[in-house]
């Protein structure tokens, strides 16, 4: 997960991969005209990992959704663990409507993770900026086979 987050700060959009709708295994989502995917859906042996990236204020989202029996506090605690171990500034999770939710500030964004679980698959799903509203905008328009593993704002 923390590999992933790493991934997201650092990702280059020099050849966004131009997709109107995005859809995987685990949800399907419009993406609005702002936003731009950098890189195709990775999807490997269950685990789906996709990017978005705001073209006008520089905000990211990740979406990372894999098989796991782990409940959303257990891969929240050990998320934040590996963050602090590597020297990002996060806050303890918190349990809020069905999710665990973690905020943090790194390279000069505020961001939140929110992590939820069905009891097979987990979701992790990030956002990085400035701000955090045009990422939970986006976050709003996810259509998920199940709910469970996505927030809801």
């Amino acid at each position: 997960v923390l590999a992933s987050l790493a991934f997201m700060l650092f990702v280059s959009m020099s050849a966004p991969v131009q997709a109107a709708e995005v859809k995987t295994s685990y949800f399907t989502l419009e993406l609005p005209g702002d936003w731009i995917q950098p890189q195709a859906t990775q999807e490997v042996n269950g685990m789906v990992s996709v990017v978005f990236a705001n073209k006008k204020d520089g905000t990211a989202v990740s979406i990372n959704v894999m098989p796991s029996s782990m409940s959303a506090a257990e891969i929240s605690k050990e998320t934040t663990s590996n963050m602090k171990k590597g020297g990002i500034n996060v806050g303890d999770p918190v349990e809020k409507d069905g999710m665990s939710e973690v905020s943090f500030n790194q390279a000069g964004g505020v961001g939140m993770m929110w992590f939820g679980s069905n009891g097979k698959e987990c979701a992790v799903t990030s956002i990085i900026g400035k701000t955090l509203d045009s990422g939970k905008e986006l976050i709003k328009l996810v259509k998920p086979v199940d709910a469970k593993l996505f927030p809801k704002f």
